[in-house]
């Protein structure tokens, strides 16, 4: 015995020191190999993925795994580009689903959305070996043999189909993601309510669902003897993941699955875990950094180390099913609660209820859809009894999810408070390596952990704050977010792209970091789609006490857009008008400085904004032009937001003159088609003496007027300004 625990950490040994080599020797990321080439004409040469193949508008997009990358030189042959990572293309026209291609077209860099809060797409984009994108691509030839992998892709493609055929596109999308793996066609609102309620890990092939899926099968071979039912079980799995593409959230609860149910005691598990971990971490050493990565094996972790404290505290009294259910997901929930805080700021209050009456039925409803999807005869009427079974559990997910403080948003907490409540876990949990404590040290040790994450919570929560105005990143568009210093909040516009949702995606989340659900004032300037696409999705998220709509002449899609406003929530609305003022602080207010008073059309009815403080000013123009600049009259403002992303049709030189601004902020898309900002723009801008900030190159700006004058940081370049 002794023998064989010393070969098992002798083994563990190794892995952690191979783990240890292969994160200090990491070799550039795929976008840094690019680097040199982004704006170059290529060659590339390829293997579709097909699950990521999506057709738009008469446009193709989709993944493609370099097999050889050439560049293009006029007179010369082309010169080869040592890269074997993977390529973003898109294209007019179509693609095949499978096989090989070989494609022409422009390098460019990946375009992401870099704020506080949002998804950190860079080091998403480094984890999946994503280098750029090649853009305005030319199909050159392509190769129909379709490769093993791609096969169960395309398998993998058919049975999503079918089961979102047979259950209808509401739910099949849903039950198709759970069993099959890939959440990318879910809406947002659907998203949004798993998330509430604590149930975001069923969105995709879960550790559960592996789990459930384990024991059905044991069940089935239960004829066969054990040591070749364990291998079968092994093998149909594999085959499993296989299908749903081999992704990383697949591969993770595949191991965890065998580790958990084939792991033998709970201190052989433990071990088995941590070797599974470092063996994952080896292969693909970027996984660490990966949120998803982190979250599954702290829910392991927890199940395996803090079931057996969690059983001890709950009600003897309780039924064996309800008591061990419970058990299992407070487990879980203590295990990953700090981290979902850390990268999420919020955790939700009623996941414990969701989790105990809604993870059956929706398991439940995801084995009948993947046994369905697999019959030719009965999968139909076992597909639609699935998406029977998901509609009510949607049902009662929105009941919980509406209950007053269903949902509890921390805000930005420091990564020191991760150490604390793990340290606080294990207090609690009474581990054997704590009996050298008396139980008087061990509670007062709980107690310093208690006082001091609460004080930590309650001082980010009231502490004062200078006045600030973030200009946030959403692209081709333009959002910005005041907050004063008693954390009063006022929004103004909320971008739009068409395929991101930036009320959800990146408005949401960045309010989550500040620990706010509410805003005071959200204000949009005009319909124009990148100015107030987000707004219906952030109406949904987060309680807004005053919309102040534009004086704008309605078309067929502003009407609609208007409506989708009015329906989304029960704030107040009023038609912005000029002279109207909206006190957010102790001397400081939002004062609508000039409105159109009859409603036109298109930019010009831009409503112009400003926020007036004695720190300091910010002029808001949404796309108002030239013509619409001529006739105003202004005082001088400490900031501009510069009129339509920077367009040479806008901040006129009689307007500039009158403005003044020591800052200009410039919100617009990288690489944007329409050329924002013009050159000749920057330079008027630059003849007045303003200083210039851009989202397309800095990201999220952050501009903060305090004793000491203003001072503005870029969320690309000055991070712990933030």
């Amino acid at each position: 015995m002794e023998k064989s625990r010393k070969i098992r950490l002798l083994l563990l040994a190794c892995v952690l020191t191979l783990l240890a080599f292969r994160l200090l020797t990491l070799p550039p990321s795929a976008e840094q190999q690019l680097a040199a080439y982004v704006g170059r004409q290529v060659l590339l040469t390829g293997d579709i993925e097909p699950l990521s193949v999506r057709d738009s508008g008469g446009f193709t997009s989709a993944v493609v795994r370099c097999r050889r990358l050439e560049v293009l030189q006029d007179g010369e042959a082309p010169a080869p580009v040592p890269y074997s990572g993977r390529l973003r293309v898109s294209l007019q026209g179509s693609l095949p689903e499978a096989g090989r291609v070989e494609l022409s077209g422009t390098l460019e860099e990946l375009v992401s959305l870099r704020n506080p809060g949002g998804f950190d797409a860079q080091a998403y984009n480094r984890v999946q070996g994503l280098g750029g994108r090649v853009s305005r691509a030319q199909l050159v030839r392509e190769q129909p043999r379709v490769l093993w992998w791609q096969r169960f892709a395309l398998w993998n493609k058919r049975l999503s189909q079918s089961i979102e055929q047979a259950a209808g596109k509401e739910y099949g999308a849903l039950l198709s993601g759970m069993v099959l793996g890939g959440s990318g066609r879910l809406d947002e609102e659907t998203r949004e309510l798993f998330t509430n309620n604590g149930l975001a890990h069923l969105l995709s092939v879960s550790g559960t669902h592996l789990l459930l899926l384990t024991g059905l099968l044991l069940a089935v071979l239960r004829p066969v003897p054990l040591p070749w039912r364990r291998l079968s079980v092994v093998a149909l799995l594999m085959a499993y993941a296989a299908l749903c593409g081999l992704r990383p959230p697949v591969l993770r609860a595949l191991v965890m699955s065998s580790v958990l149910l084939l792991g033998g005691s709970g201190a052989e598990r433990g071990r088995l875990l941590l070797l599974a971990a470092a063996g994952l971490l080896c292969w693909q050493p970027l996984w660490l950094q990966d949120v998803g990565f982190q979250l599954s094996f702290a829910a392991a972790a927890g199940l395996l180390w803090l079931l057996p404290a969690c059983k001890r505290v709950l009600p003897e009294e309780l039924p064996e099913p309800v008591g061990e259910g419970l058990a299992v997901t407070l487990a879980a929930h203590l295990a990953v609660l700090p981290l979902e805080v850390y990268y999420f700021h919020q955790f939700s209050l009623i996941a414990l209820v969701s989790n105990i009456l809604l993870v059956p039925v929706l398991e439940l409803a995801a084995q009948l859809a993947l046994v369905g999807a697999l019959l030719p005869v009965l999968g139909a009427w076992l597909l639609q009894a699935a998406a029977w079974l998901t509609a009510q559990v949607v049902v009662q997910a929105r009941f919980f999810a509406g209950l007053p403080w269903s949902t509890l948003v921390v805000g930005e907490l420091p990564a020191y408070c991760l150490v604390l409540y793990y340290a606080l876990l294990a207090l609690l949990a009474d581990f054997g390596w704590l009996q050298l404590w008396r139980n008087a040290e061990r509670r007062v040790a709980i107690g310093c952990c208690v006082l001091f994450l609460a004080g930590t919570f309650l001082y980010q929560q009231y502490r004062p704050l200078p006045l600030a105005c973030y200009f946030l990143d959403v692209g081709q568009g333009d959002c910005a977010v005041v907050v004063t210093p008693s954390h009063r909040i006022a929004v103004l516009d909320t971008g739009g792209l068409q395929n991101l949702s930036t009320g959800a995606r990146v408005v949401a989340p960045f309010l989550r970091t500040l620990g706010k659900r509410e805003i005071d004032v959200l204000l949009v300037s005009h319909y124009d789609y990148d100015h107030v696409g987000g707004a219906v999705d952030l109406l949904r998220q987060v309680r807004v006490k005053t919309l102040v709509l534009p004086n704008e002449e309605l078309t067929e899609e502003s009407s609609k857009m208007r409506q989708r406003l009015l329906a989304a929530q029960g704030a107040q609305v009023q038609l912005a008008a000029s002279g109207l003022r909206y006190k957010l602080d102790a001397g400081v207010e939002l004062a609508l400085v000039d409105v159109p008073p009859e409603a036109v059309a298109g930019n010009e009815a831009s409503t112009l904004a400003a926020l007036v403080s004695a720190q300091g000013s910010v002029l808001f123009t949404g796309d108002m032009g030239a013509e619409r600049e001529r006739g105003l009259e202004l005082a001088h403002y400490d900031v501009l937001k510069a009129g339509h992303h920077g367009s040479r049709y806008s901040s006129s030189p009689e307007f500039l003159q009158q403005v003044q601004p020591e800052l200009t902020v410039l919100s617009c898309g990288r690489g944007n088609r329409y050329g924002h900002p013009h050159a000749e723009t920057l330079e008027r801008l630059r003849d007045v003496g303003s200083a210039l900030a851009r989202t397309d190159e800095q990201g999220c700006v952050k501009v903060v007027f305090d004793e000491g004058g203003i001072k503005w940081y870029s969320y690309v370049y000055n991070k712990k300004a933030f």
